[in-house]
């Protein structure tokens, strides 16, 4: 099985409609302060691969899987590094059409339709001014782009000395396949750092109404519940894997590797969560599964001659 495009699931018109008024909302709604919370949360992760791996991430040559349309990672990480992303769909640099012709022949009208509406807004143009602005950097760095499939990475063994990717893992089918893949492109002594976000997590459904902070009486966990089910809906493909699942997988192809479990507003979750199962309902998920939103694994290749 392929990799799956991230918009690859068939949702309705109408749907979609409403996907994209959340989104809007979502992406629009104070600008410097999504920055803000980006720059903070990839800075947290440079401080554990550093404490678990010793590595500072700078001067590395850097792979991202799944860097997405706004390519806000894929920029930060490209103020210090070599920086290399790999992607399904077709990511856009600039006005020029050929890409978006192309992005329209391989990932179809709704893929397209999102990116063109958004750059026609403005917001990623917005978004990128004001991250080079709290980066305290002039210019949008050298960006090196692929198509490509992650189960099959067109490099070399031993290619990369960073491998990262955020909130990708949970979309796709065969994630041991992308995992292999990762071990192989990485270089001994290298590190990996993937953040995931878990299915079980209350906005683990990825409906954008949940997102954007405006849930239409969506009650909390709803996708985990049979009687709320249908109030709440994904749009995108989710592999739907849970956290014991992805611990086992992660230790399986990493053996060393590090896991933390990222809790936000933890005892809030604790509470609702044991309200929600003295009604009966949640009983098959651990307080852990419900109030872990992202999983972050942290590992470091052994050297050569250490054994793998």
């Amino acid at each position: 099985m392929a990799l799956k495009s991230y918009t690859s699931t068939r949702i309705g018109l109408m749907a979609r409609m409403r996907e994209g008024l959340h989104l809007y909302r979502q992406h629009a709604r104070d600008i410097p302060e999504q920055v803000r919370i980006t720059i903070s949360r990839l800075r947290q992760l440079e401080a554990l691969v550093l404490e678990h791996t010793g590595m500072t991430v700078a001067k590395q040559r850097v792979l991202e899987i799944g860097p997405g349309q706004k390519l806000r990672q894929m920029i930060y990480f490209a103020c210090h590094n070599d920086v290399t992303g790999v992607d399904l769909d077709v990511i856009p640099t600039g006005l020029r059409p050929g890409p978006y012709f192309t992005m329209l022949r391989k990932n179809g009208v709704i893929r397209t339709g999102k990116t063109v509406t958004r750059k026609l807004l403005g917001l990623d143009s917005q978004f990128t001014a004001e991250l080079l602005r709290q980066l305290e950097v002039s210019r949008t760095p050298r960006l090196d782009i692929r198509q490509m499939d992650a189960t099959k990475l067109a490099f070399p063994d031993r290619t990369f000395g960073f491998v990262f990717s955020a909130s990708v893992f949970e979309h796709l089918p065969e994630p041991a396949k992308v995992l292999d893949e990762v071990v192989r492109v990485l270089r001994p002594g290298g590190s990996v750092c993937i953040a995931l976000h878990l299915y079980t997590s209350d906005n683990g459904i990825h409906d954008p109404r949940i997102f954007s902070g405006n849930r239409e009486g969506i009650p909390l966990w709803a996708h985990l519940r049979p009687a709320h089910a249908h109030k709440a809906s994904p749009n995108t493909y989710l592999n739907k894997l849970r956290l014991g699942a992805w611990e086992t997988l992660l230790r399986e192809k990493m053996p060393t590797v590090r896991l933390e479990r990222m809790q936000y507003a933890k005892d809030y979750f604790l509470e609702e969560a044991a309200k929600i199962r003295d009604g009966g309902e949640l009983a098959d998920y651990s307080d852990e599964e419900l109030v872990t939103v992202d999983l972050v694994a942290i590992w470091k290749k052994p050297e050569q001659g250490a054994g793998e």
